[in-house]
């Protein structure tokens, strides 16, 4: 029996390998997360794919690679990123964040049972206070910190992180984002006009600065709370983010190309 071993071995390695080139299947009922994983960003100063941001990101928030759903649906890395930046309302209804500490459920009102896995809408009345008693436990050194604290602690970076992802690639309330972004072409050649007039000391058109002010604290806040940099730039000049360019054309008129094509690409 042991001369057959090596043959053994040999054909299951032959399998590994061929089975290493056969490109995954493709859903052809749904979105290409395929090839969605492939598009890249910077994340931590190094280019990924965005299977692998998603990866690595639903490892820190939940613990593990996939997310079992309350229907039992198992539902991968990639495809939950993409609720995430593209579905906000659905994602936060999945069982995401992992809660095992009774005193940290206490905080809540809530008693320790079987159940570990929360999600946000769960979690969004108690924001405040897991942000209060998070910071709080942030100030003490990691050997210093008690089981709650620590819990306590991974559970506000986990939101934060979690709400950052949400805010990459479009605002979370934004609905028809091609159709805002397109509104806000149209408002910035004449809030330009209106702020040189203003800057002259000449009549202004007060309602288009406000209009476009609205829009630029948006993008600003946009730009603040995104996690990964998706969108390249080339001749040495560095990556950014979707609300960065959009601050940008306030003053150039110009975004980055790819800004429509993520907007266009999140609304279908």
């Amino acid at each position: 029996m042991k001369r057959f071993f090596p043959w053994l071995a040999l054909v299951l390695a032959a399998v590994w390998i061929v089975g290493a080139f056969v490109p995954p299947k493709v859903r052809t009922d749904g979105p290409n997360l395929v090839i969605f994983g492939k598009l890249p960003a910077l994340v931590g100063g190094r280019i990924k794919p965005l299977d692998t941001v998603a990866r690595n990101s639903l490892l820190i928030i939940h613990g593990k690679e996939t997310l079992r759903l309350a229907d039992g649906r198992l539902l991968g890395a990639t495809e939950w990123l993409a609720d995430v930046l593209f579905k906000p309302t659905v994602a936060d209804a999945y069982p995401l964040f992992v809660i095992q500490n009774a005193e940290v459920l206490g905080l809540f009102g809530w008693e320790q049972s079987d159940r570990k896995f929360f999600s946000f809408n769960e979690l969004a009345p108690f924001l405040k206070q897991i942000d209060a008693q998070g910071e709080q436990a942030d100030k003490l050194e990691s050997v210093q910190r008690s089981a709650y604290q620590t819990e306590v602690l991974n559970l506000r970076n986990a939101l934060i992180l979690n709400q950052r992802l949400k805010n990459s690639l479009r605002p979370e309330d934004a609905h028809d984002f091609s159709k805002e972004l397109a509104a806000y072409r149209v408002v910035i050649p004449s809030a330009a006009e209106a702020a040189r007039h203003r800057e002259k000391g000449e009549n202004f058109d007060k309602a288009k600065l406000d209009s476009i002010a609205t829009f630029a604290d948006r993008y600003d806040n946009l730009a603040n709370m995104a996690y990964p940099l998706t969108l390249p730039a080339g001749d040495g000049a560095q990556w950014k983010t979707i609300g960065a360019s959009l601050v940008e054309s306030l003053s150039t008129g110009e975004s980055h190309p790819l800004v429509g094509a993520y907007a266009t690409l999140g609304d279908a």
